[in-house]
């Protein structure tokens, strides 16, 4: 527990975030606002899935900003409200590929669930089994290399989704060769 001054009371365990949950945060985040941003300049956009697309850069910014408070502060900030947001940002993502399944990356959409889950997954442990340390530099570079590996490909296959039209062609990318 802590005091009002963020100050670990003598005795008390504290809801401690290991690195890799943040870290599964901003994961889940790139990887959700890459998808709410391709249904909202995609090819194929229309207000729904620019509704739904803006709701999952809203989550994902939401889910940057968390990781970084929690690895900032060393401990699991609103965990329950975070818990609440990976459901709620899950359903926004699943909605959008259920409504706009040619414009919306399977790929990309399994990365962001996977990644959410972990991270609900580390808060909801967190919670019951509070911890007075916390995680180590090791897992926090494994952590961000397991991340990179996940969403790197994500990533492309959510600008390739967007940037299909519904005949299957691409709709070309302009180059900065040379700049």
């Amino acid at each position: 527990m802590t005091t009002a001054t963020g100050a670990s009371m003598p005795g008390r365990a504290v809801h401690r975030t290991p690195a890799w949950v943040a870290v599964g945060a901003w994961g889940a985040g790139l990887v959700g606002a890459a998808v709410g941003a391709g249904a909202i300049v995609g090819v194929q956009a229309d207000t729904v899935s620019r509704s739904l697309g803006a709701a999952a850069v809203t989550h994902g910014l939401l889910a940057l900003a968390w990781g970084a408070v929690c690895l900032a502060r060393g401990r699991t900030v609103a965990p329950r409200a975070a818990v609440v947001g990976v459901f709620a940002g899950i359903a926004s993502v699943v909605t959008l590929l259920a409504t706009t399944p040619t414009g919306t990356s399977v790929v990309a959409v399994g990365v962001f669930i996977g990644l959410s889950a972990a991270t609900g997954a580390g808060v909801g442990w967190s919670l019951r089994h509070p911890s007075r340390r916390g995680g180590g530099v090791t897992g926090l570079i494994a952590a961000a290399a397991v991340v990179a590996l996940l969403v790197t490909p994500a990533l492309g296959s959510a600008q390739d989704a967007a940037t299909t039209e519904p005949d299957g062609s691409f709709v070309p990318v302009v180059g900065h060769e040379g700049h």
